[in-house]
């Protein structure tokens, strides 16, 4: 699953294509698909699904996408028509009159709404699994570049595309893991009431199930697919840290293209995924430290019981202003449960914030006001809720902890609050069972009791079997060892100073060439490659309209990305020639040439082998009619 930033991309994709695109521009003309491995055998031979290119889909399509216990078909069913039945006949697609009027985000799906010929709307929910993005390209570079390379080159896959007058809005995968399935989830941004009612539902099921519950919150949190969908492993840390939003323009037309520099982009706005350090203000530093001794304090208990105390703690690490965005909503505010409900009032008054934010008249709010629970936010650390800008350069980035890293089961958790110590645990409680059965009242009955059954009848026996006798195996000899000499305890070595090491995303963009994290490091972004004067644009991998020139020079850079990894970097005219593009740079390490990837449709041009170089003896070059010198034919 894409996590939520990245869903969020692909729709405002799709948003952006229909607001700039003229009106009566976008009837769907023709659907285009890739087709498995299996899939192709079933077609013609010579066709393009059978050559492994992408191809229109008709009405009689029958083929199946989505997870292996749940699969939906491909082409719309209230628009398939049967095959070979001549009293439902295969109909295009374009005489349906689809035209998309609306798109609608979600944190999982992507959601088309259509109108057909007769004014009814059809919806089109593509369910973005993992590696699936949204590009809409224009008729020429789809025609000229997508439909003329094979999916094996192409580096992406088409899991659906739809083709208007002047675009093809297509959703590109890495292995054609695509769905069409309902949406049922509020969208967090859209239907923020909603969004909270199904928190506190999802809430209230938790505390019933009869669970330890001793596990972290982020865990809990992203293994929950019912409600915070879009939350993996590097949105998690950020929830925890911060929340906010990030923009920044990389279309070309309508298509999303990134160089290499871009791709590492996405990892400076992340303050805690992937870090060796994380930079956080004045006062959150203050209460990080305080957390720090409350563990400190707690060390030399056999038990302690995670139990807030008023004066020692422990308290949450938190820092406001980095959800500015949150606690200014008027109505739908939920800062009174984060403060209490008196110093929310004080903080909103001292803040300048309207009345409207001090309401709590909020689901989750409702919920908690039922229960007995205390605020965990120390005081002392919120004189003022946010932070002011004339204070310092860069409050926010006052102090530099270091981040850590904790390995799960699952998936790693970076974090700059230090986990709680092993001789803690969490308050215990009774938890009440969901469904509590009472005991039946006992009735008199006038009927007799029942006849008992009788008992089956004892088994027989066999007569006892006698032991088997067996030869006892001699007992091995203890191996005889020389008494080992008492050595001193190693002497502790000083601490070395901090070097700074690449982050794991920037080790995978240069050593690895894979996809990291974020809406810009996806299969199906075009490629931005330097050239001379303006940059080069490579909509998918074997591009045949791009130069042989700058394919390989892209195909080198993902060859060469292995060689530069620490421990197996390595000089000598090889690499020097590869970069410059030399006889040695179109050649491997083990003397065969570079390709591009290209599987036909680009092939790599033949070197002529060159002579080798062989030691000749006097005699030879005597008997060649030369003195002491060799023929150069020979």
């Amino acid at each position: 699953m894409p996590e939520f930033c990245e869903a969020l991309v692909s729709a405002l994709l799709c948003i952006y294509f229909l607001n700039s695109s003229p009106p009566g521009s976008l009837l769907v003309k023709n659907l285009w698909a890739d087709a498995t491995i299996a899939e192709s055998t079933d077609h013609p031979e010579g066709s393009r699904a059978a050559l492994g290119h992408v191809y229109p889909l008709e009405s009689t399509c029958t083929a199946l996408r989505g997870s292996s216990d749940a699969q939906t078909p491909l082409y719309p069913p209230p628009f398939a028509t049967k095959l070979d039945d001549p009293k439902d006949p295969p109909i295009p697609i374009i005489k349906r009159g689809l035209t998309l009027v609306e798109v609608e985000t979600h944190p999982r799906n992507v959601i088309l709404r259509f109108k057909d010929n007769v004014s009814k709307d059809c919806w089109c929910q593509v369910q973005l699994l993992k590696h699936t993005v949204a590009q809409a390209f224009s008729k020429k570079d789809w025609d000229e570049a997508v439909c003329k390379v094979n999916r094996a080159d192409r580096g992406f896959k088409v899991g659906l595309a739809f083709e208007f007058e002047d675009y093809v809005l297509a959703f590109l995968t890495l292995d054609l893991l695509i769905q069409p399935p309902l949406a049922s989830q509020p969208d967090v941004y859209l239907n923020f009431p909603q969004f909270l009612d199904d928190l506190v539902k999802w809430i209230t099921k938790r505390r019933g199930q009869q669970t330890d519950r001793s596990g972290n919150a982020m865990t809990a949190v992203r293994t929950s697919t019912e409600i915070f969908a879009g939350a993996g492993v590097y949105t998690i840390p950020e929830l925890w840290h911060m929340a906010g939003r990030w923009s920044k323009r990389f279309l070309v037309g309508f298509v999303i293209c990134v160089s290499e520099e871009d791709r590492l982009l996405y990892s400076d706005r992340l303050n805690v995924h992937g870090k060796d350090r994380s930079y956080v203000s004045a006062r959150f530093q203050e209460l990080l430290s305080d957390l720090e001794l409350c563990f400190e304090w707690h060390a030399d208990d056999p038990l302690w019981v995670r139990q807030c105390d008023e004066i020692a703690g422990p308290f949450d690490v938190f820092e406001p202003e980095l959800i500015r965005h949150a606690l200014e909503i008027e109505d739908m505010n939920l800062g009174t449960l984060i403060f209490g409900a008196d110093h929310w009032a004080y903080l909103c008054a001292d803040a300048g914030l309207p009345a409207a934010c001090v309401s709590s008249w909020n689901p989750l709010a409702h919920y908690y006001s039922t229960l007995s629970h205390g605020v965990f936010v120390a005081e002392h650390g919120q004189v003022y809720l946010f932070v002011p800008s004339s204070s310092q350069r860069k409050p926010l980035q006052a102090f530099h902890p270091h981040t850590q890293l904790y390995r799960l089961a699952k998936a790693d958790i970076w974090s700059v609050i230090p986990a709680f110590p092993d001789n803690s645990a969490p308050i215990p409680r009774r938890r009440p069972l969901l469904n509590p059965r009472e005991p039946k009242p006992e009735v008199e009955s006038s009927s007799p009791p029942p006849i008992p059954a009788k008992p089956p009848p004892p088994a027989k026996r066999g007569k006892p079997r006698a032991p088997r006798q067996t030869k006892s195996k001699p007992k091995p000899k203890p191996k005889q060892t020389k008494p080992q000499p008492k050595r001193s305890p190693p002497k502790p070595k000083p601490l070395a100073p901090l070097i700074p090491k690449p982050t794991p995303i920037e080790h995978f963009d240069f050593y690895t060439q894979e996809y990291t994290v974020g809406p810009l490091d996806y299969c199906g972004m075009a490629r931005r490659i330097k050239g001379r004067g303006e940059d080069v644009i490579l909509y998918c991998q074997c591009d045949p309209r791009v130069t042989e020139f700058y394919l390989r020079r892209h195909a080198l850079s993902i060859a060469t990305a292995k060689l530069k990894a620490k421990g197996v970097e390595r000089t000598g005219t090889w690499e020097q020639g590869a970069r410059s593009g030399g006889r040695e740079g179109r050649k491997g390490r083990n003397g065969s040439e570079l390709k591009c990837g290209c599987k036909g449709d680009l092939p790599a041009p033949k070197m002529p082998p060159k002579n080798k170089k062989k030691r000749h003896s006097a005699d030879r070059g005597l008997s060649g009619g030369g003195i002491g010198f060799i023929s150069p034919k020979t």
